[in-house]
């Protein structure tokens, strides 16, 4: 997958990340992220005339049912041209609803920008209180996402991704609670303050994940335990224990002893091993960015976030079937 940032895109970041391409602020301003505003121009094509002398000529006649938006900083197009049901929204809209919607609550843009030319924008927020479970620090971020190109609504998620490209944008979109989101409908401008309203309503905490870490810190597990459950999500759609599942688990035993953070004594040390492992070490391949593709949006993504879902109702049905197949695997 691409970062899709393109030559009059910029993403500016308080670090760089991964595609190398962030412009690293200590502040990120929204002149510096979107250094330009989108405005509505007519569309022309060519059409053949008969003029008064009765010659055929060619001639330039403005379209009745299309226009395109243009960016004013080098009057190049910005999306494709669209029918009269889009109503797109502007760079000042976007900035509108960050600030209004955000209200008093306090927050510290960490990356915004746009990519795929212009099309998308975004801008993510980082809660300044977070949270802490144990010694853990977990971050969370409010992510206003819109679009010039009709691939998305004026969106407003609230998750653990922070946006720096199209593939972080793509998997804010699928990732997290919506908070709000206003359609680029004709009444562009009441949904819009129908947004803003959701994010004012909007509790900034992600109390439901806060909830899940806080009871797996507090609930203990036993190394033979961890092992098993390790097991039996590693190797959930196994029937044996190949040599390769038995040294991915082995390894994420590991983390959940010494990795990060971690004491070998609770589930959250448990479930921890198991991001930490897919987040930093699932791959082999040596491409410079395929820890990070799998990480984030591929099949480590997919069970990371299949884990979390289903963390409480699933442990004992990952812990039996890890049992079986680590007995099997000593039969064998």
């Amino acid at each position: 997958m691409s970062h899709e940032i393109k030559e009059r895109d910029i993403q500016l970041g308080k670090e760089d990340a991964w595609h190398r391409k962030t412009t690293i602020r200590e502040v990120i301003t929204a002149e510096e992220a979107h250094p330009y505003e989108v405005v509505e121009s007519p569309i022309y094509y060519k059409t053949l005339q008969t003029n008064e002398a009765g010659a055929t000529e060619e001639v330039m006649i403005e379209s009745p049912s299309f226009k395109q938006l243009l960016a004013t900083d080098d009057w190049q197009p910005v999306g494709d041209p669209y029918g009269k049901s889009y109503h797109p929204s502007s760079i000042k809209a976007f900035w509108n609803v960050v600030k209004k919607g955000m209200g008093d609550t306090p927050y510290e843009i960490i990356s915004a920008g746009s990519v795929d030319d212009r099309r998308k924008i975004f801008a993510s927020l980082k809660i300044s209180e977070g949270f802490r479970v144990g010694d853990r620090e977990f971050k969370d971020y409010i992510n206003i996402i819109d679009s010039f190109d009709k691939s998305t609504s004026f969106t407003t998620r609230y998750n653990n991704v922070c946006i720096v490209c199209a593939n972080t944008f793509n998997a804010s979109m699928n990732a997290g609670q919506e908070v709000g989101k206003a359609k680029h409908t004709l009444n562009l401008d009441v949904n819009i303050e129908r947004l803003i309203k959701a994010m004012n309503a909007f509790t900034s905490t992600s109390s439901d994940y806060k909830t899940l870490l806080t009871e797996a810190d507090a609930t203990p597990c036993s190394r033979d335990e961890a092992r098993s459950w390790l097991m039996g999500v590693e190797g959930r759609n196994a029937k044996i224990a190949t040599n390769g599942l038995r040294q991915k688990s082995a390894r994420m035993v590991e983390l959940f002893d010494q990795g990060k953070g971690n004491q070998g004594r609770t589930r959250l040390d448990a479930l921890s091993a198991v991001t930490d492992f897919h987040s930093n070490e699932s791959t082999n391949r040596k491409e410079g960015n395929a820890q990070f593709m799998t990480s984030e949006f591929g099949s480590s993504a997919s069970l990371k976030q299949l884990v979390v879902s289903n963390f409480r109702q699933d442990w004992g049905k990952y812990v039996s079937h890890g049992e079986s197949l680590l007995n099997e695997a000593l039969v064998s």
